[in-house]
């Protein structure tokens, strides 16, 4: 309920510039940083990745080129790692997710965050959301996101008339990444 409450109160303040010292635009990411009276200094931020680019702005392994909706995982894993993060903040990543495993069945993965196990999940095409806590984000200045996909299908090994190898779980059309971190006030400090 805390996460919630300090995400939906970081967006309103970016969006709306209450109580927003600055709002600066760095390429695909933008971040906001204010004090919110009686809690402390709040820094939000906001990046997109878009899959269906040459360059999507992260570094990323264990995908295939670039198609039309985005790229498939084409291994069993499959890595994303984001520069410029705020150290020891709460992120979530929302991964557009265009199509799964060719057989018909939910992707199923586990995610990893710089290496620390996070969840598992399962899912159809749409979105999913990853909640990654400032403890695992640590004092890092970036974040590497790992999949481990359990249920990676060739093509081939559905239709022997597709001459596709490659282990497919998810094709990702674009990964936006959304985080906050917060300096809180001690009892009797003020604003200054």
């Amino acid at each position: 309920m805390k996460k919630t409450f300090f995400y939906a109160l970081g967006m309103a303040a970016m969006l709306c510039g209450c109580g927003s010292d600055s709002v600066v635009v760095d390429g695909n990411l933008m971040t906001s940083t204010g004090f919110v009276g009686g809690l402390g200094n709040v820094t939000t931020t906001t990046s997109y990745y878009d899959f269906k680019e040459e360059d999507p702005q992260c570094t990323i392994t264990g995908f295939s080129q670039i198609e039309d909706f985005g790229r498939w995982s084409s291994e069993d894993s499959c890595m994303v790692v984001f520069d410029k993060i705020v150290p020891n903040s709460e992120l979530t990543a929302k991964l557009n997710v265009t199509m799964t495993c060719p057989s018909g069945e939910p992707v199923k993965y586990n995610v990893y965050a710089n290496g620390a196990y996070i969840c598992s999940g399962e899912s159809f095409a749409g979105n999913i959301y990853v909640n990654i806590p400032a403890e695992k984000v640590g004092d890092n200045d970036n974040l590497t996101l790992s999949f481990k996909i359990k249920n990676p299908v060739r093509p081939i090994d559905i239709n022997p008339k597709i001459y596709d190898s490659r282990l497919l779980g998810f094709a990702v059309a674009d990964i936006t990444l959304y985080g906050y971190s917060m300096d809180e006030v001690e009892d009797g400090e003020d604003e200054d």
